[in-house]
């Protein structure tokens, strides 16, 4: 007789907190994860840099995925340990396409699940994509910052404008209580 199997159960993802922010950023240290997605590196090290030249933070950490990683895989546990040992902040991304998006979220709530406040850089192109899979995966208010569409094929003087430009807003992403 073949089994069946009843319909009930969890639904969805559990629910996952934002890590809760710092008061300041004076002190912090911060780290960066790049997917390797084309200027993504450029853009967030220089919203780290900027973040620990106003604030008194420091830039600690700028890394990739680890070895064989890329924008359409997760984080290597070796670099989530490094990063959770090694950094109070983090900024990863880029989410400027399909599964580098879901993955830059999911590497965003694995560190927030691990007391890392994150923020994930996505573009005007793919925030509501960015928004909706931080949804699903039941973090519906992730800390996202927006940059202009396309970052890849933009040049280096544009991305670190844009990168200047935000630092406020990721700032208030990363202090903010919500």
């Amino acid at each position: 007789m073949p089994a069946v199997y009843a319909p009930d159960g969890e639904v969805g993802p559990a629910p996952v907190t934002l890590a809760p922010s710092p008061n300041v950023l004076t002190g912090v240290r911060i780290g960066v994860l790049d997917n390797g997605k084309p200027n993504a590196g450029l853009l967030l090290t220089r919203v780290g840099e900027q973040l620990a030249a106003r604030t008194g933070a420091t830039l600690t950490l700028v890394t990739d995925k680890g070895p064989g990683g890329n924008a359409a895989t997760p984080c290597t546990p070796a670099v989530v340990d490094q990063l959770t040992e090694q950094c109070d902040v983090a900024l990863t991304g880029s989410a400027d396409c399909g599964s580098c998006t879901s993955w830059s979220v999911h590497d965003t709530i694995q560190l927030e699940h691990l007391g890392i406040p994150t923020v994930v850089a996505t573009t005007t192109g793919f925030v509501d994509l960015t928004r909706r899979v931080a949804a699903g995966f039941g973090l519906p208010e992730a800390r996202i910052a927006v940059f202009p569409h396309p970052l890849g094929g933009t040049d280096d003087s544009t991305i670190v404008a844009w990168a200047d430009a935000a630092v406020d807003e990721v700032v208030a992403l990363l202090t903010q209580t919500r």
